[in-house]
């Protein structure tokens, strides 16, 4: 089990975060340029990036990667104070709505496969970091670092939306998506959370913690389960579960006293119908096969 809990997020990347490469991808949250608290945390950004410029001394590209849904990358970058970051630690932006893309097969609601493109950058990179805040979310539940990197790697600001076929098949196209760009490195910044209508509307939630691993699927159901929900009710989480990207079930192997920092996050308000999501079990084998060969044949090969 690779997730550690702290109390900042500076200690979080510290203690664990190792990086062989010559190029690290950040992708980061901003769902709203305008709304502060709809974005990953700018301290959780700058942490991360001192460390690996000033600690582990990594000298290769470090590249900030993020497409709004609500206003423009320029907008938010201003907001996160990153783009005076930028010469002091050598950045490059990327806003994944301009980058080149990869056209890839998710489900409509009646499960027929339809194309929308991805982003290259997030596809083809060896190293991505998906760095975000814990929040509750419209449509499934919890938006956490696979959610992060799944729809944020959707290239064109229209073509998000088109994932949006109900509760059924959404789940199933994040766990497609998410499977693809899979994150090599997560990190669940809940020290402020959003809880309610989120992911953009709701309302804060202090709660003092950071969660961080090389397991993104576990420390998403490890912040799921601390934030009051149960994981195997998250329907995309469920399913790359089933495909083998960890358990869901990660409580006991935490070394940690959970029952300390377990809170209660209010869910959106339309969390009972987010809740049907499920097939009936000869359904749902056929499509948890089709999701495991469409990630088998597009993802990154070096993911495991």
């Amino acid at each position: 089990m690779s997730v550690l809990i702290e109390n900042n997020c500076l200690s979080a990347i510290r203690s664990f975060l190792k990086v062989k490469s010559k190029k690290v991808v950040i992708k980061i949250n901003m769902v709203s340029a305008h709304n502060e608290l709809s974005m990953t945390p700018k301290n959780c950004i700058r942490d991360l990036i001192n460390y690996l410029r000033n600690e582990l001394s990594f000298s290769g590209k470090i590249i900030i990667a993020e497409g709004p849904a609500i206003g423009t990358m320029s907008e938010g970058l201003r907001k996160l104070g990153l783009i005076e970051m930028k010469k002091e630690y050598d950045l490059e932006f990327l806003d994944i709505h301009e980058d080149d893309s990869i056209d890839i097969p998710i489900f409509d609601s009646k499960f027929n496969e339809f194309y929308i493109p991805i982003s290259r950058t997030l596809v083809e990179s060896d190293f991505v970091i998906s760095a975000c805040r814990a929040k509750t979310h419209d449509t499934v539940i919890t938006t956490l670092s696979i959610k992060n990197i799944a729809v944020g790697g959707i290239v064109g600001r229209s073509n998000r939306p088109k994932i949006h076929k109900g509760y059924k098949a959404i789940n199933a196209n994040i766990a497609i998506l998410g499977g693809i760009m899979y994150p090599t490195f997560s990190i669940v910044d809940g020290e402020i959370g959003m809880e309610g209508n989120g992911p953009v509307s709701g309302s804060m939630k202090k709660w003092g913690y950071v969660f961080a691993g090389d397991n993104p699927l576990e420390v998403d159901s490890l912040v799921s389960y601390l934030m009051g929900f149960d994981p195997s009710s998250i329907g995309y989480l469920y399913y790359l579960s089933k495909l083998g990207y960890g358990r869901l079930d990660v409580s006991q192997d935490i070394n940690y006293d959970l029952s300390k920092i377990r809170t209660r996050f209010k869910p959106h308000r339309t969390y009972r119908e987010q809740l049907n999501w499920r097939l009936d079990p000869e359904e749902e084998k056929h499509v948890i096969e089709r999701i495991g060969n469409i990630i088998e044949k597009y993802r990154r090969k070096h993911v495991q």
